[in-house]
């Protein structure tokens, strides 16, 4: 760039103060932008914090305890389910956060080793390696810091429920399963034992019931009847998503799909009792109808969305921020 030939004492003075000033800190890691867009937003990952849902799990055994994906010190996906009673069961809960002109989309994944039965895996058809369910936060934007929650969906194994708090928003292919349950402004999810579905709606889970909630650190729950565990939220940009071109056996993921002209890993890679049966993020097919690819209900939320439901107010499909359709090529202008 070339430099100006002059410049007045008044901008001098301000460009020599500038360099001299230590650089503002941030919390936020490189792939999350210092700020939460237009608007006026939090910065996302404090918007990721302030919606983090408050997940009452559903245990028979530690087999459903929340983990991370490489909660066995490796990014391979075939070993997870021998390696899941020697291995570090502290919680972790995955997030991403898409936006839009008007709505922010905060999505978070849920991980566990082992999807299995009450009755011995041998005998069963409903066991598999790996199990990743998942739910979508929907917050308009409203000039506040955190604008305000209109929608959550969850993932339950072949199926997409929705949830409003909003009764502007109306069905569209989705029918709306009812309201949104919260505590304080976060969102409460009740996930089912042995298959781990996730639900909007109260369940009452069996045999016992861990709770847990965003927190500093990652624990582990003392028993099968915790009612206060810590999960730490996990950038899927920074783990899951930069892991994605290790497909095939013997790696994190498998089972690839076109999406748009990019190949992508639907699955996590798992061999016991079935092949490749836990979905990545962006490998999930459900509630697709006749409009929506692979992929899309994460890579491209706002399009998903306006299809599952009919939203009163503004609704944008142009992104500010999706890295992730940024990282294929595919934001558009």
């Amino acid at each position: 760039m070339r430099a100006p030939t002059t410049l007045s004492l008044a901008v001098l003075v301000t460009l020599a103060l500038a360099s001299c000033a230590s650089p503002t800190p941030t919390d936020a890691p490189p792939s999350i932008p210092p700020n939460g867009g237009e608007r006026g937003g939090a910065p996302h990952q404090e918007l990721a914090r302030h919606y983090a849902p408050v997940i009452h799990q559903g245990v028979a055994s530690d087999q459903d305890f929340i983990v991370a994906v490489d909660f066995d010190g490796d990014w391979v996906g075939n070993n997870n389910w021998e390696n899941q009673p020697t291995s570090d069961l502290s919680a972790h809960v995955y997030y991403s956060v898409a936006e839009t002109e008007t709505h922010w989309f905060l999505f978070y994944s849920l991980f566990h080793p082992r999807d299995y039965t009450s009755d011995p895996c041998e005998e069963s058809d409903g066991c598999h390696e790996n199990d990743m369910e998942s739910v979508q936060v929907v917050v308009a934007k409203d000039g506040t810091p955190f604008g305000h929650l209109q929608v959550i969906e969850t993932l339950a194994h072949s199926h997409i429920y929705l949830y409003t708090s909003d009764q502007s928003v109306e069905v569209n292919f989705l029918k709306v399963k009812g309201a949104v349950r919260l505590e304080g402004e976060r969102p409460v999810v009740y996930v089912e034992t042995y298959g781990h579905g996730i639900y909007g709606q109260r369940k009452i889970l069996v045999p016992h019931a861990v709770v847990y909630r965003v927190g500093e650190r990652a624990e582990v729950p003392e028993g099968l009847e915790d009612d206060d565990v810590s999960y730490q939220l996990v950038s899927i940009y920074e783990t899951l998503w930069a892991h994605r071109d290790e497909i095939g056996p013997g790696q994190a993921f498998d089972k690839p799909f076109d999406y748009q002209g990019h190949t992508l890993p639907a699955a996590i890679d798992g061999d016991d009792y079935g092949t490749d049966r836990a979905n990545t993020p962006w490998g999930y097919d459900q509630a697709t109808g006749d409009v929506l690819s692979r992929g899309d209900w994460f890579l491209d939320p706002a399009r998903a969305l306006a299809y599952h439901a009919s939203f009163g107010g503004d609704f944008s499909l142009k992104y500010v921020h999706n890295p992730y359709l940024a990282d294929l090529g595919l934001m558009g202008e």
